[in-house]
């Protein structure tokens, strides 16, 4: 009789774990049961190449470090949508807090609702984890350019704590620029001057992205709002979207305009 019991008992309990495995691969930190998707490249493709002509007004809207806020990302979202001036979004990074698949998934939920194509490069948060890994599923390699009317916009990943302090990829970024026949736009997630880039990587990225081959430099991490000339370059970083706020930046030949929009 006891040992039926007991047989019972580990069956039940056997049960029980099996039900909960889903659960408890889907929360899985290493885990990585995505599809590559490509988002990245799928909405670039959206942006016309001759979206606009030289001369006149191209605009963007900008925000960072989403993390755990969908909330208010939908907010902005639902705000940017509003507009018809725009030719697309641009997220500076972290849209994770530990890089996990579910974080993931939640930010791409809302940010399908854009009306226009949105853009998302890499943060530090979102190495954590296997985020790295899954980040290059979702959104392709977090290097990348593309070309809409006299503006090229590069993502790059500078990311380095989280990367272990292993190089960026400077070679690429020096080939995007020097190839470049546009008014090049940088965006990446931790700006040049934050204490994680200084002594070596300061000097390198200051010498490679410069005055005479970038018009804007495009950041987030500080979690605060910046404007300011970095090594001779108009230079904006984003605040988190925790503090309701979004940035449109219109650009007018090699000149630019942020206008902060609280939502």
């Amino acid at each position: 009789m006891n040992g039926s019991v007991t047989i019972d008992i580990k069956l039940f309990i056997g049960c029980i774990l099996l039900s909960g495995c889903t659960e408890l691969i889907e929360y899985s930190p290493y885990d990585t049961p995505v599809k590559t998707l490509e988002f990245n490249k799928t909405e670039s493709e959206k942006i016309p190449v001759d979206a606009i002509l030289p001369g006149d007004t191209f605009k963007i809207a900008l925000f960072s470090d989403t993390h755990n806020f969908y909330d208010y990302m939908a907010d902005a979202i639902s705000s940017i949508n509003k507009r018809s001036d725009l030719q697309f979004v641009a997220c500076c990074g972290d849209i994770t807090n530990q890089g996990l698949v579910n974080e993931f998934e939640w930010y791409l939920e809302e940010a399908r609702k854009t009306k226009i194509p949105i853009i998302t490069a890499i943060g530090n948060h979102d190495y954590r984890s296997n985020g790295y890994y899954i980040f290059n599923k979702l959104f392709g390699s977090p290097d990348f350019s593309f070309v809409s009317g006299n503006y090229k916009f590069i993502f790059f990943d500078n990311v380095l704590v989280e990367n272990d302090y292993l190089s960026p990829h400077y070679e690429w970024l020096i080939n995007e620029l020097s190839d470049s026949l546009q008014n090049n736009i940088v965006i990446a997630h931790v700006p040049p001057f934050d204490p994680e880039m200084r002594g070596f990587h300061n000097l390198l990225y200051c010498e490679i992205v410069n005055s005479e081959n970038t018009i804007l430099g495009l950041y987030g991490h500080l979690s605060t709002y910046m404007e300011l000339e970095y090594n001779g370059i108009h230079t904006l970083v984003s605040t988190r979207i925790s503090d309701r706020e979004y940035y449109i930046v219109s650009l007018i030949n090699d000149q630019s305009i942020i206008e902060r929009i609280k939502f």
